[in-house]
């Protein structure tokens, strides 16, 4: 089916939401009222018939895409696929209070506590761990609500609705962590009419997640529940291939799920994203495969240089050379991931983006 270029709410629906491609990263929330996010999707709660909105120029899952990543000077080269960038390491956080909690190496809890305790920023848009419904967005304003928010959630979590909603109420100087979804929203937010460009400024940091695919959030309750996981999980995790596994912290201990069950509560929108490493972000992490404890770290503006050299010089942030090996797997990977989505897009929309 050929998608209709109307833009405005009627287009979104068409476009992504009655269709199962909406991935609930929750730009379109907190904009107007009529989405809402509710517990772990985007629902419309009334309609709205104006022909241009900006729930339809936000969303990054909209047709007509987001356009490469420009502005950016490379000064070094990298493999195809990954995107533009100013500097590669593999870094872990050094504060064993900031990365308890974290994922991996912990490095967004460090960049983010450095961040708001050197004046970079004054707040943080992050994720909750969530309870009796999903994980949502939230606003913290000190290490301890950061510290709280640690931790991947491999689901979607409407995490941006928080960013509308904060600016709506006046909060400036923020930093965003996000999902590459939701890094291209943010894109899409600074080019939105009437507003996109005012709004835009008040993030001064955006931190992005190496991601290939999101769960369903309800699906995903569903499976645990059927599993006797009753209770929100303390912390799930992926490992790097070749694990195939899918692990789940629980007050009674940790399960481990063969990837392949999960799979079918992987977001159908999913199918169509071709960003692996968040690439309109300022930095991007991921794990740093073969090196538990460790992160891959993608420096791609002034503005991610500039945080990661402070966090670094304040003793924050441990610094090794990504391996040359580690650095091609990631390339193949999102190559991958590209190869992947342009295919489902074409699939379901005929080969327009």
């Amino acid at each position: 089916m050929q998608p209709s270029l109307n833009g405005g709410q009627a287009g979104l629906i068409e476009q992504v939401i009655a269709p199962g491609l909406c991935v609930g990263c929750g730009a379109c929330v907190g904009l107007c009222p009529y989405q809402e996010y509710k517990d772990g999707r985007i629902v419309v709660i009334d309609r709205c018939h104006a022909e241009n909105s900006r729930c339809y120029l936000i969303c990054p899952q909209c047709a007509g895409g987001t356009e490469k990543p420009g502005g950016v000077q490379e000064e070094i080269s990298v493999p195809d696929g990954i995107g533009p960038c100013l500097e590669i390491h593999m870094a872990r956080g050094t504060d064993d209070e900031i990365t308890a909690g974290g994922q991996y190496g912990g490095m967004v809890s460090s960049l983010l506590v450095r961040s708001l305790e050197s004046g970079v920023v004054d707040n943080v848009v992050l994720t909750t761990k969530g309870g009796s419904e999903a994980p949502a967005g939230t606003l913290a304003r000190s290490r301890e609500e950061i510290l709280a928010c640690a931790g991947s959630r491999y689901n979607s979590a409407g995490t941006l609705a928080a960013m509308n909603r904060a600016y709506g109420n006046g909060v400036t100087r923020m930093a965003v962590v996000g999902l590459p979804c939701q890094m291209i929203a943010l894109e899409r937010l600074a080019k939105m009419q009437p507003d996109g460009a005012e709004r835009s400024r008040a993030v001064e940091l955006k931190l992005g997640l190496f991601c290939t695919w999101a769960l369903d959030y309800r699906s995903l309750r569903h499976f645990l529940k059927s599993e006797g996981i009753d209770a929100p999980a303390r912390k799930y995790d992926i490992p790097p291939p070749p694990a195939a596994r899918f692990d789940v912290d629980t007050l009674q201990g940790m399960r481990h799920f063969p990837l392949d069950e999960i799979r079918p509560a992987i977001q159908k929108g999913c199918r169509i994203c071709r960003d692996m490493t968040a690439e309109y972000a300022d930095i991007s992490i991921g794990a740093a495969e073969g090196y538990p404890g460790w992160n891959t770290v993608l420096v791609r503006t002034e503005t991610g240089r500039r945080l990661f050299a402070d966090s670094c010089a304040a003793n924050l942030v441990e610094v090794r050379p990504l391996p040359e090996a580690n650095l091609e797997h990631l390339a193949e990977a999102a190559r991958n991931k590209r190869r992947r989505g342009e295919e489902a897009l074409s699939e379901i929309r005929g080969g327009r983006s």
